[in-house]
């Protein structure tokens, strides 16, 4: 909402005449428009307006099954003053989320790029899988690895030339042996996912805050690895999902956060999907 200062100039002059004005200073709220629906759209600039605040996130990738890594999120880059035309237009893209991984033994689908202008958030690693290579997939941020594999690498990466930071992590490791073969967690992109850990799959990495919106809101949680005896990975804060236990799919990420499914063991349902991405513009 606007935010309203009351001021009062009083002036008094040589003869002792006093004369009062009252003022009222407005700080008009900010402009903020959201795309949430994937595909392309055409951003409007306000006249008067040569600068943004952007947040950009790419769709997140979906897990692995068979003692599945978890997907890696989707991209994330932040805008604090991005440049624009007043009265102009910017075009973009909201990246769609990976759908499931099938059983048996079939990585992850990566997320697909969001865009704003010159920047480009990229879409999350697909999860690893059982049989070798079963390691994760490159990505915004990196899937987890199968069992015995390693996670995919991050690929996020700023745009110096419009003050644009992105933020995107590795994937955690699969490994085997001691109580059963167990994949990592989707990288984040505020960590990285995690080894396994114990009995237990790699929990998702965790994601970033960000305000653009008008509130401070978590986006790009990795998703959890499965296990092949334990406890599921758990996904991480920003809409990662968990990985769910031995028989059961792995959990899909929330729409509209840029999340990594979860990873699954035997279900023929598959893994988790991954989240839908979002474009966010603040003026």
């Amino acid at each position: 909402s606007n935010t309203d200062t009351n001021i009062t100039l009083q002036v008094i002059d040589s003869a002792s005449n006093t004369v009062q004005r009252a003022f009222v200073i407005r700080q008009l709220a900010p402009a903020i428009t959201t795309y949430t629906s994937t595909g392309g759209f055409t951003y409007s600039v306000p006249s008067g307006v040569s600068a943004v605040q952007v947040l950009v996130v790419a769709g997140g990738g979906s897990g692995g099954t068979q003692v599945g890594g978890g997907g890696g999120a989707g991209g994330m880059v932040v805008a604090p003053a991005y440049p624009v035309t007043p009265g102009g237009t910017v075009s973009g893209t909201v990246g769609g989320g990976a759908g499931r991984a099938p059983f048996p033994s079939t990585k992850g689908t990566d997320g697909s790029n969001s865009t704003f202008g010159t920047i480009t958030a990229n879409g999350g690693g697909g999860g690893g899988r059982h049989t070798g290579p079963g390691s994760g997939k490159p990505g915004g941020s990196g899937g987890g690895g199968g069992d015995t594999s390693p996670g995919g690498s991050a690929t996020q990466g700023s745009f110096t030339p419009v003050g644009a930071t992105g933020y995107g992590n590795n994937g955690g490791n699969g490994t085997s042996g001691g109580p059963g073969w167990n994949g990592g967690g989707g990288g984040g992109a505020g960590g990285a996912g995690s080894n396994h850990q114990g009995s237990s799959g790699g929990p998702g990495g965790v994601g970033r805050q960000d305000s653009t919106s008008g509130s401070a809101t978590y986006y790009a949680g990795g998703g959890g690895g499965c296990t092949e005896n334990g406890t599921g990975g758990s996904g991480g804060s920003g809409g990662g999902g968990a990985s769910q236990p031995a028989a059961s799919q792995g959990q899909s990420a929330s729409a509209n956060t840029g999340g990594g499914g979860g990873g699954s063991r035997d279900a023929g349902s598959g893994s988790g999907a991954g989240g839908s991405g979002i474009v966010i513009i603040s003026t």
